[in-house]
């Protein structure tokens, strides 16, 4: 295995175990939310960490609740590292794509006019 590798295994493993074991609800671990600061509105990655913990723990609802867009960021996030850990020349190289980068922008920006107008 090469040492790219082992830091990638490394570093999945305890974030996970840190999101598993600490509940982001009551520490905060990264910078407050910008647009939530400014505007009172919830942006794309609101709740996202909390999401995170309670899809470690099993409680999809919870999860979908606090931040729906867990699901596929996860799943996507996943296929990145797996395709880092088993070809030499990853093959995610479609993400790069501008079709994709529009498409992707349009639905955070969905999502986050979404989840402030009709929540």
């Amino acid at each position: 295995m090469s040492v790219k590798k082992g830091i990638i295994i490394f570093t999945i493993i305890v974030l996970t175990l840190i999101y598993y074991f600490i509940n982001p609800s009551g520490f905060n671990f990264g910078p407050p939310c910008l647009l939530h600061a400014l505007t009172g509105w919830l942006c794309w990655g609101c709740g996202g960490q909390r999401a995170f913990h309670q899809l470690l723990h099993g409680n999809f609802q919870n999860a979908f609740q606090l931040n729906a867009l867990i699901f596929p960021v996860v799943l996507l996030f996943g296929y990145i590292v797996l395709s880092e850990l088993r070809w030499q020349r990853p093959s995610y190289q479609w993400l790069r794509r501008k079709d994709i980068r529009i498409s992707t922008a349009v639905i955070v920006m969905g999502f986050t006019v979404f989840r402030n107008l009709i929540f």
